[in-house]
């Protein structure tokens, strides 16, 4: 039979960069890894690693073998994870990660609701951020993606949660003391805040709008970005999943509404095909939610 952990070691050492790292990893020695990998070069009669100096680059040989050792690693954690998920109770810390803007989608809020209802032995981790994490490294069960991280991501397991449309907002109060705002040309004459640089296109019937913002109000969360519309400092392109409810109760109004925006994906995508009990009802708690009409 063939003894994997050759190989094991040197995708670790791939991935880390050094004999070390890879050891500290794999919670062996330094030695240890070294030897692994002076055992597969000795049986296959072929040169994997150039070491020079602290640095270690694979040779052509070990470029073509470090996609197959890949794959055998993610494979082997896929084994242990699904053995790790013939628990069937849902209880324990379940990690998510999501962007921040929907810690105000009333959508969300009534997902946590219905978990902490059915399911209270599960305690949540929440991880906002507006990045894309890693989430085998991070431990993360679950996580929402929009598409344009969802198209970097490889080897995560993904099914779509929710379309949100992009939308233009602002305070009542903001509005009322500003100039009005009768067509895209006069969005360039007021304050704007954004956590990336807008360049979106406007479309109303047959007529489309470059709108192109890279100046004035910049944050590097979208959560904020919401918080200081809401404030009244000035525009900003929302989701409509995540201001429903401050459009609802007023604190928020749709600017230029005739005018549509694109709209955004988003994704539950799981790091493992297999689930473990706690992870597929959150999953099917968030499916509930977003689906229902």
């Amino acid at each position: 039979m063939i003894d994997v952990k050759p190989f094991i070691a040197f995708a670790e050492v791939l991935e880390k960069g050094s004999m070390n790292l890879a050891a500290q990893s794999l919670d062996i020695t330094p030695s240890a890894v070294s030897q692994h990998i002076s055992r597969l070069e000795r049986d296959y009669q072929v040169k994997l690693l150039s070491r020079h100096a602290r640095k270690i680059t694979p040779t052509d040989a070990g470029l073509a073998l470090a996609e197959h050792c890949q794959r055998l690693r993610h494979s082997l954690k896929d084994i242990t994870q699904t053995l790790e998920n013939l628990k069937t109770e849902a209880v324990g810390e379940l990690h998510i990660a999501l962007p921040s803007g929907f810690a105000t989608s009333p959508k969300f809020t009534q997902a946590l609701n219905l978990l902490a209802a059915r399911h209270p032995n599960i305690r949540l981790q929440l991880h906002f951020d507006d990045t894309a994490q890693d989430l085998i490294e991070r431990q993360i069960d679950l996580a929402i993606l929009p598409q344009y991280e969802l198209d970097k991501a490889r080897h995560l397991i993904a099914r779509r949660l929710a379309r949100w449309q992009q939308q233009i907002c602002a305070s009542p109060r903001y509005l009322s003391r500003h100039t009005p705002i009768a067509s895209p040309d006069d969005l360039y004459h007021h304050n704007w805040i954004y956590d990336e640089p807008i360049h979106l296109t406007l479309q109303k019937g047959s007529h489309t709008h470059a709108l192109r913002i890279t100046d004035t109000t910049h944050c590097n969360q979208a959560a904020a970005v919401q918080a200081l519309t809401v404030a009244g400092l000035g525009l900003s392109v929302q989701l409509s999943g995540e201001i429903a409810g401050k459009v609802a109760d007023g604190q928020l109004q749709i600017v230029l509404p005739d005018w549509q925006l694109p709209s955004m994906d988003f994704y539950l995508v799981t790091p493992y095909r297999v689930q473990s009990a706690k992870t597929e009802a959150m999953i099917k708690i968030l499916m509930e939610c977003f689906l229902e009409s």
